[in-house]
C-alpha cells in the first residue's frame, strides 16, 4: 500500500464518502469508484507540477497553510468546504488540461463534468493535506517532496499499470487522449479495489 494513498483512503471513511456522495447526488459505490479513479489522477498531477520547480511551491504552500490538520476531521472539511482552495490547486497542478482530466474522471466513474469537477475540487486539498501531514514536522526540502511523489506515482503504477503513465502523457500532450486514461483509470480504480473496506 503507497503511504500517501492509505491515508488518504483512511481518512476518507464512511461519513466523508457520505458527505461527497450527496454532494454529487451518487450512491456510495459509485462515489467510492470516483475517488479510488481521482486519488491518483491527483497524485500524479501533483507529482508532475513538483518536477517543474523542483517542489519549492509545494513547499511554500504546505508551510503556509496544508499540514495535515484537514485530513483529522475530513467529512466535517468537506461539508464546510467553498471548493475556492481545491480550485485554485486544480489550476495550479492541472491548468489547462483540467478540462481532459475531468473528461477522463467522467469516463471512469460514471459521473458528469460538474460532478467530475467538484470531486476533484473537494478531493484536492486533501491531497496537499496527505503530503503535509506526512512531511509534518521535518524541515523538508522541495527536493524531498518531488522524491516522495515519485515514490508514491511509481507504486500506483506498479500496482495498476499504465495509469500514471497516461496520465503523465495526458499532461504532456497537446491532444486529449481523454478516453484512454478514463479507461485506464476505470481499470486501475478496480485494481486498487482494496483501499476502501
Amino acid at each position: 500500500m503507497s503511504s500517501l494513498m492509505d491515508m488518504l483512503t483512511s481518512s476518507l471513511d464512511d461519513n466523508a464518502v457520505a458527505t461527497i456522495g450527496q454532494q454529487l447526488g451518487k450512491d456510495s459505490a459509485t462515489t467510492k469508484s470516483a475517488i479510488k479513479s481521482a486519488l491518483p489522477m491527483l497524485l500524479g498531477a501533483l507529482q508532475k507540477s513538483t518536477q517543474q520547480d523542483n517542489g519549492e511551491g509545494l513547499a511554500q504552500a504546505l508551510a503556509q497553510k496544508h499540514d495535515g490538520r484537514v485530513l483529522d476531521n475530513v467529512a466535517g472539511f468537506l461539508s464546510q468546504d467553498d471548493g475556492k482552495d481545491g480550485a485554485g490547486i486544480l489550476r495550479h497542478i492541472l491548468g489547462s488540461k483540467q478540462g481532459v482530466a475531468e473528461a477522463a474522471l467522467q469516463s471512469a466513474a460514471g459521473v458528469d463534468k460538474n460532478q467530475a469537477e467538484s470531486l476533484l475540487t473537494r478531493l484536492a486539498p486533501l491531497v496537499l493535506g496527505a503530503v503535509g501531514k506526512a512531511k509534518a514536522g521535518s524541515n523538508t526540502q522541495g527536493s524531498d517532496l518531488t522524491q516522495m511523489l515519485n515514490r508514491e506515482t511509481k507504486d500506483i503504477e506498479a500496482r495498476s499499470p499504465g495509469v500514471m503513465s497516461a496520465l503523465s502523457g495526458m499532461l504532456d500532450a497537446d491532444g486529449d487522449g481523454d478516453t484512454d486514461l478514463g479507461d485506464l483509470l476505470k481499470l486501475g480504480s478496480g485494481k486498487l479495489g482494496g483501499l476502501f473496506r
